[in-house]
């Protein structure tokens, strides 16, 4: 009897760590099913078509000088809300790097855009680059861009939901037309000449770039977002659009 409760005992400690091993087993294999699932939910929910719409707040810069920088003018509007309108198509995946709790994916897709420009406040020479003035000008206009987008997306963020981190790059053109009366300011001596000067565009192809931060959770995303559209001159001016912001939107799959 004086055995029994030492070989007791000593079973019990080694029946103990091999049920906790295979406890801790299945439960890595049942989290490894489950983020598993996830990723392929995400995978399959991004084979689609999407639109996306919402609502951002953005600052536009309009851009128009000379080779020899003497002629120019810069517009913004200082910033303002702006809607948010993409088409997004299915994701090419280039490559996957599996992590502990997710997936890290170089994706690729076409993104296309609506875009609207209302720049109607001046950057003065000498003053803000940033705050415009209101001088009685304004050139408004809007594009449809289209670009191969290039990113990576790590996720799911939270464990068994729709949720992810994306940063990418998009290199393509826009359609962009725009009219208006924009101020020029030549420079004389320590002085410059302001000219009013009307300018127009019909739609015309210039270069696209575009670039984005986002947050994604179920069917919505927080983006910061910029794009910019150049490389083209009209009327012999160098011309561009840049815009930079924020915006929430709502993605809806078909």
């Amino acid at each position: 009897m004086k055995f029994a409760v030492p070989f007791g005992f000593l079973l019990l400690l080694c029946v103990l760590p091999s049920s906790a091993l295979a406890d801790d087993s299945a439960t890595d294999t049942s989290s490894s099913g489950q983020i598993q699932n996830t990723v392929d939910a995400i995978t399959n929910t991004l084979n689609v078509h999407s639109i996306v719409l919402g609502i951002g707040y953005d600052q536009g810069t309009f851009k128009m000088f000379n080779d020899s920088g003497t002629t120019k003018i810069q517009m913004t509007d200082n910033g303002r809300a702006v809607p948010v309108l993409d088409y997004v198509s299915p994701e090419h995946v280039l490559a996957r790097v599996p992590m502990r709790y997710g997936d890290a994916v170089l994706g690729l897709n076409f993104t296309g855009s609506f875009g609207e420009q209302n720049t109607s406040y001046e950057n003065l020479p000498g003053g803000s680059a940033i705050i415009g003035q209101n001088v009685g000008s304004r050139v408004s206009g809007d594009y449809l861009a289209g670009a191969p987008f290039i990113y990576l997306r790590l996720g799911p963020i939270y464990p068994g939901s729709d949720s992810y981190w994306l940063f990418g790059y998009g290199l393509g053109v826009a359609l962009w037309h725009f009219s208006g009366n924009p101020i020029f300011y030549i420079p004389s001596g320590n002085n410059y000449i302001a000219t009013s000067m009307p300018v127009s565009s019909t739609a015309k192809l210039f270069l696209y770039q575009t670039w984005r931060w986002q947050f994604h959770f179920g069917h919505w995303d927080v983006r910061f977002d910029g794009s910019m559209l150049n490389n083209r001159k009209i009327d012999g001016l160098n011309t561009s659009f840049e815009n930079y912001g924020i915006g929430f939107a709502y993605t809806i799959h078909f």
